[in-house]
């Protein structure tokens, strides 16, 4: 039989739990939120294509392309905030059958509102 003294862990170096902590957070992580992070950058690589108005056809393809980004960005965050009030709805809907909507929960509550109130 092992015993966990005989078989210690691995020793981790600071590193190591420091990529640990990165790639659990980066798994938490929407795709909205690095959309989010690339806006300023976009828009500061779109900034030549305000300068350079000599050839409408660069600056056609230019816009359209930042607003292809940008309606990407926009149904990202349309559809995080739909996956938000989701989850919400279907947490707000179980604590509600964990609580009132539970017959024992309720005989329970009923019995000490009565006793309280002898």
């Amino acid at each position: 039989m092992d015993h966990p003294s005989q078989n210690p862990r691995p020793i981790r170096t600071l590193r190591q739990h420091f990529w640990e902590g990165i790639k659990n957070a980066q798994r938490r992580r929407p795709l909205s939120f690095y959309l989010l992070l690339s806006i300023p950058v976009v828009l500061l690589l779109a900034v030549h294509l305000f300068r350079a108005r000599e050839d409408p056809h660069q600056l056609a393809l230019g816009l359209s392309i930042l607003f292809i980004y940008l309606g990407v960005v926009l149904i990202g965050a349309l559809l995080d905030m739909l996956s938000i009030i989701r989850t919400s709805l279907s947490a707000a809907r179980r604590s509600y059958k964990e609580t009132l909507g539970d017959d024992e929960f309720l005989a329970e509550l009923r019995a000490n509102r009565s006793t309280s109130e002898d």
